[in-house]
């Protein structure tokens, strides 16, 4: 089970000294330290969710949600997320992985996510739509809708079917707030699909 600080410590408040007591069990193993302030009973506590208690306001994006959404095939070992107002991208690599979080311009942030679960921890995801926009938006300059088809089909590898079954009216709605020739570029060719 994934824990905050303050959930240690009360689960441990009968002790004398519960810092003291969390330190020692950090030491033998009964308990993971992810990153300061962050706890995790098993290393099979769930990975998605601690996105979001190492740095808030976020969501899980890019590749990550696209394998989440069963749009990319391959596994996706460093989870990746959009990060609020970010100056710069910020990085944690801790025992559950590398977490990276992304610039994204303000106006889009809080459009198009949607709650998820994993293990009864909750995070916020963006949608599959709203997943492959972040995506491509750190993709710069794509002006050619043939390099944006071998884009998304040979380097994503998402299948065309599987783009057919996204929302389009919603891609086109979120498009215009990147402010990203790629994504213009793919918008018309989502058109001819």
């Amino acid at each position: 089970m994934l824990k905050t600080y303050h959930d240690v410590l009360y689960e441990l408040r009968a002790y004398a000294s519960p810092k003291s007591k969390l330190t020692q069990m950090i030491k033998k193993g009964e308990i993971i330290r992810i990153a300061r302030g962050v706890y995790a009973d098993s290393p099979s506590d769930p990975r998605l969710p601690v996105a979001g208690m190492l740095l808030s306001p976020s969501y899980v994006s890019f590749e990550t949600a696209l394998a989440y959404h069963g749009l990319i095939g391959e596994r996706v070992y460093a989870i990746k997320s959009v990060g609020y107002d970010l100056k710069k991208e910020t990085f944690f690599d801790t025992p559950f992985g590398r977490y990276s979080f992304h610039y994204l311009p303000k106006e889009i942030f809080p459009s198009a996510l949607q709650p998820a679960q994993e293990q009864g921890h909750g995070f916020r995801l963006a949608s599959a739509e709203k997943a492959l926009l972040d995506t491509l938006y750190k993709i710069r300059g794509i002006r050619s809708k043939e390099a944006i088809r071998a884009l998304v089909t040979e380097d994503l590898r998402i299948d065309t079917d599987r783009l057919q079954d996204l929302d389009y009216s919603a891609m086109q709605l979120l498009a215009p707030y990147y402010h990203s020739t790629t994504i213009k570029t793919f918008i018309r060719y989502m058109e001819e699909l």
